[in-house]
């Protein structure tokens, strides 16, 4: 078996990681110049959290219907995003059914927990370095019931929180961090010493098809495969017809990052650190990494300069004497959701081709579980999340 992954960041590396493990003969295929310059190049994500967030909550009818006119989820967006994407406001708004929901959140604490096991057990059996956090320590303004007495008791378990300002209460969570920037590295490298090729700058412009099965990818040099895999982000809406997955409402999230370096004798952060409102901080060696919330669109349609100065706010209030928080720097990265916040993967409306796309904000969370889901579609084989996962569930 020969498959052809398109897509060169985590998601297509662990799928042609999975595949090979399973025996295939795989080619990537990655428009850019070098593997993971798109949303891997900056992203972080949760092992082991038995609750992943959604991006919207149960609610009832009432509460649905002001959910089409405005902004009542856990993804934010405004008026213009309204305009620009309402069959997935209104596809995430029927989501949001209570028994709906139900079903949706048992599924992603299994996808937590299988691709948190699977993650663990590979970095173990290759030797990856996850830069793993030691936990997640939750932050509030608000003073809460659960939370330590005084400051001086998270910093024992937190040192870089010695001089943190305006926080009223914590709680800890097990839940960890790990870098998907530093993993999909190591993933890429691994993968090259094990023979896999990986065609960089050769951008994707379609798919080939033989008496209507999917038997390569067209590109300036087309790939030829017994099975393709689209694993390209939001690329995927450039060359998969809608048909491919059923015409399910797809719409690009958006989320701020902000980068800066320790001072040499700052404390060195051990522990993830959540706001309420769903910013995280990330410790990664000689830096934190500050996410922001995610936001309904591309990048420049989202207001990433307000997020950018609430995630520097954050890191002051948080880690005042940490650095120089005037030499932070600012990106931002954009992925592929579908209305239910999971990803769409396994086998799509067309014979030979594979699907992973639309993971949304779990998109790197889940990566080792999808990626499991894809290769057996791949080879034929069974697996507990190939129905739950695909393009179907959101049929009638």
């Amino acid at each position: 078996m020969h498959a052809a992954v398109v897509g060169a960041g985590l998601t297509g590396l662990q799928t042609a990681l999975s595949l090979v493990r399973k025996g295939a003969d795989v080619t990537v295929i990655e428009a850019q110049r070098a593997p993971c310059q798109g949303a891997s190049y900056c992203a972080g994500a949760v092992l082991g959290d038995p609750a992943p967030a959604p991006i919207a909550r149960p609610a009832g009818r009432l509460a649905r219907l002001k959910a089409l006119a405005s902004n009542t989820s856990e993804l934010v967006y405004g008026s213009g995003a309204a305009v620009r994407h309402p069959s997935f406001i209104s596809a995430m708004t029927a989501c949001r059914e209570p028994a709906r929901c139900e079903a949706r959140d048992a599924l992603a604490a299994e996808l937590s927990e299988a691709s948190t096991s699977m993650l663990r057990a590979e970095a173990q059996e290759h030797g990856f370095i996850l830069q793993e956090s030691a936990g997640t320590i939750i932050v509030s303004p608000e003073a809460g019931e659960a939370s330590p007495a005084t400051l001086e008791d998270v910093t024992a378990i937190e040192p870089s929180l010695y001089a943190a300002t305006d926080v009223g209460s914590f709680s800890f969570s097990r839940a960890t961090t790990w870098s998907v920037s530093y993993y999909a590295k190591q993933l890429r490298e691994h993968l090259a010493e094990a023979g896999v090729k990986i065609l960089c700058s050769r951008k994707a412009t379609g798919l080939i098809s033989d008496n209507g099965r999917i038997c390569g990818v067209a590109a300036d040099e087309p790939v030829r495969a017994d099975a393709v895999v689209v694993a390209c982000g939001t690329g995927a809406l450039e060359i998969l017809p809608e048909h491919a997955y059923g015409g399910v409402p797809l719409a690009p999230v958006t989320r701020s990052v902000l980068n800066v370096s320790l001072s040499g004798d700052a404390c060195v952060m051990r522990h993830a650190v959540r706001t309420p409102e769903g910013r995280i901080a990330l410790p990664l060696d000689t830096f934190v990494r500050i996410m922001g919330r995610w936001h309904l669109g591309a990048q420049e349609h989202c207001p990433v300069d307000k997020e950018y100065k609430a995630l520097w706010e954050m890191g002051v209030k948080l880690f005042p004497a940490a650095t120089d928080w005037s030499q932070g720097r600012y990106l931002s990265h954009t992925v592929l959701s579908s209305p239910d916040g999971l990803p769409v993967a396994g086998a799509s409306g067309m014979p030979g081709l594979h699907l992973s796309i639309a993971g949304g904000i779990h998109g790197a969370d889940f990566c080792t579980a999808v990626a499991d889901v894809v290769s057996d579609g791949v080879l034929g084989r069974e697996n507990p999340f190939s129905e739950r996962l695909s393009w179907r569930r959101f049929g009638a």
